[in-house]
């Protein structure tokens, strides 16, 4: 799991995180039994949880058991076998086998024909052995008596050649907590619970919340809307947030149309304290599941903040049953959790999922124009912290690797810009008839779940579907490492670059990804931040370009060195969480007098030279806009 820029939170560099999942194959299994699975939640040791798994028999005298070391959708090694510990092999008495670790993820046992049962414990990521390389949304919670968010490919494993058998899965948990998932129950009590699952893939697509009931559901039509929410505080109910998760459903189901067939989704809302999210860096969002999505967020949070960030980081998730779900190669269907072999297609499987989560908020009318325009400018500038003469298909294939791994979070910057110039070469194309979305409509009618495509063989396929231009525009920036002239498709449907209002993810800064200040040596050689940049509220407040910003909101910074660095984000991140009316005050020093300067947040703005319609543009360039993002 990669984190990507798109929205800052809790430090200048800290960013929502979107992850999508892959699709596996379900052959038949050659094993006619069920693995069978249990975790114990009551009897938690030095904030472990106990793991035992009862196998079939084996036919081979020597078998491997793995923790995967990569999962779908994460795009890095995580090496989740890190967090396990003391495992032991036993046969049917209860004598110990001989059991061997061959590396972080993987033990061999010498004697399996009278394997019985493999137990070991398992730490949680939050705070287990270098848990903070785990972001939230995909790692696991243990805390006991009160929540447990569980990320199942962290804790269960599988044995050398059984991926495919099915598991039954037994937890044993206190009393008061209740499971939220999508895995089928086959029973259900107070302290008891049994889970049933097709295969080990099925076992790590379908997290688990226990925590106190707090959720709600509802049908959109033919699917079944479940969002669950622990907080730690309290202060949330998700009956809260229903309205916002129902309108944003309703509008992507009308924008996918019959794209999407998906039965239920659950949406697993688990939100922190400050303190303990600091821990990741202060790192915030989504792992995304077939059907379902864990979504980690801050408990300190205004309710209406929350609402939009869930409507953002959620929308973007459930377009991932477009695809990797219904459209996905078969590198992603036949997923090795220890041996992987990537596709080259993250252009589609982030960066489409990336560019329908916003066009869908303007073409079903959430946000405005404007809105649209200046999300497109902020990825545009993103981008560019990005190698743009990087090969798209070499990066997406070598993703798990350097110099690729570090160039990750572009497939949700470029890569959605890649599928914004996409479209409108499909509807100029098409005189506005048809765009992306009818592309990615038809592969899904022709692939779906169960039928993946061949890797190599994609762009022939969608270049058929469509026009030699969309395949010169392939050849040039997805598997070409050719930089875009993003101006001339916007020019297409009448946009050009002109000066606008551009809002700001916060009051620290002068426009979107740079602060209003900036590091500079004093004469005796003492690090200073230096105000080099206005927006709207601290301009109207009074601070003035070159006064030395000393802090905010009545807490003074300590000096500005690398080791005061979680002190330093300790005063700027309460200031991403200010609604619109707060009362705030900065201090800084003029001509060597120290200002104490106070206003009201309201809404940050700064002109910037964003996007925004060409008014000398012709009737064809606006015809197209208007089936570009409304048709």
């Amino acid at each position: 799991m990669k984190n990507i820029l798109s929205k800052l939170f809790f430090s200048l560099t800290a960013a929502l995180l979107f992850v999508g999942c892959a699709a596996l194959r379900t052959p038949k299994s050659p094993f006619a039994d069920v693995i069978q699975t249990r975790i114990d939640l009551v009897d938690v040791q030095d904030d472990k949880v106990q793991i035992s798994i009862t196998p079939p028999p084996f036919k081979e005298n020597t078998t491997v058991f793995y923790i995967p070391q990569i999962v779908p959708g994460t795009y890095e090694y995580s090496n989740f076998g890190r967090f396990a510990e003391n495992v032991q092999a036993f046969d049917k008495k209860g004598n110990p086998l001989e059991i061997k670790k061959r590396d972080e993820n993987s033990w061999e046992i010498t004697q399996a024909t009278k394997l019985a049962r493999l137990t070991y414990w398992v730490n949680d990521t939050f705070d287990g052995p270098d848990g903070q390389e785990i972001y939230p949304m995909g790692g696991t919670n243990f805390e006991k008596n009160q929540t447990f968010l569980l990320n199942l490919h962290s804790m269960i494993g599988y044995f050398k050649g059984m991926k495919e058998i099915p598991y039954r899965l037994t937890i044993s948990s206190p009393k008061k907590l209740v499971p939220f998932t999508s895995l089928p129950v086959l029973s259900k009590s107070d302290t008891l619970d049994v889970f049933d699952a097709q295969r080990y893939f099925h076992i790590i697509d379908n997290p688990i919340l226990y925590s106190e009931p707090n959720a709600v559901s509802f049908d959109l039509g033919e699917i079944k809307v479940g969002l669950a929410l622990y907080s730690p505080s309290g202060t949330h109910q998700a009956t809260a947030y229903q309205a916002a998760i129902e309108e944003m459903m309703k509008a992507q189901k009308a924008f996918l149309g019959d794209a999407n067939d998906t039965p239920s989704y659950d949406i697993l809302l688990h939100l922190m304290d400050m303190e303990r999210l600091q821990y990741f860096g202060g790192m915030m969002g989504a792992l995304e599941h077939h059907t379902s999505t864990t979504v980690v967020f801050v408990d300190d949070m205004p309710a209406g903040e929350l609402t939009q960030s869930l409507v953002d980081v959620v929308s973007h998730e459930f377009f991932h049953t477009l695809t990797p779900l219904n459209v996905h190669s078969e590198e992603i269907h036949n997923f090795e959790y220890n041996t992987p072999v990537m596709s080259k297609h993250l252009w589609m499987y982030e960066g489409t999922t990336e560019y329908f989560a916003n066009l869908f908020q303007i073409n079903q009318g959430l946000i405005d124009e404007a809105d649209f325009y200046n999300r497109l400018l902020e990825k545009i500038n993103y981008a560019q912290r990005y190698d743009d003469t990087m090969s798209f298909t070499e990066m997406s294939a070598g993703i798990v690797d350097e110099p690729y791994q570090s160039n990750y979070g572009n497939v949700y910057q470029k890569g959605a810009l890649i599928n914004m110039c996409l479209d409108i070469i499909i509807r100029e194309q098409s005189g506005g008839a048809r765009g992306i979305l009818s592309v990615m409509q038809e592969l899904a009618r022709k692939y779906g779940k169960e039928n993946p495509f061949q890797d190599d063989a994609l762009f022939d396929e969608i270049v058929e579907m469509t026009y030699p231009e969309v395949g010169k525009f392939i050849e040039n920036h997805i598997v070409g490492g050719t930089p875009i002239d993003y101006s001339l498709y916007l020019a297409k449907v009448g946009l050009i670059r002109g000066e606008t209002d551009a809002a700001l993810p916060s009051v620290l800064f002068q426009e979107a990804g740079v602060p209003f200040f900036a590091p500079q040596p004093n004469e005796d050689g003492i690090m200073e931040y230096v105000i080099s940049g206005l927006n709207s509220t601290i301009e109207a407040m009074g601070a003035q370009i070159g006064d030395i910003f000393l802090g905010l909101d009545g807490k003074i910074l300590p000096e500005i060195k690398r080791e005061n660095a979680d002190e330093i984000n300790a005063v700027f991140q309460p200031s991403f969480l200010w609604e619109a009316n707060k009362e705030f005050s900065i201090t800084v020093k003029r001509n060597g007098e120290m200002l104490t300067l106070t206003g009201t947040l309201g809404t940050p703005t700064a002109k910037v030279n964003g996007i925004v319609e060409d008014v000398l543009a012709n009737e064809a360039a606006v015809t197209l806009r208007k089936a570009w993002l409304f048709k």
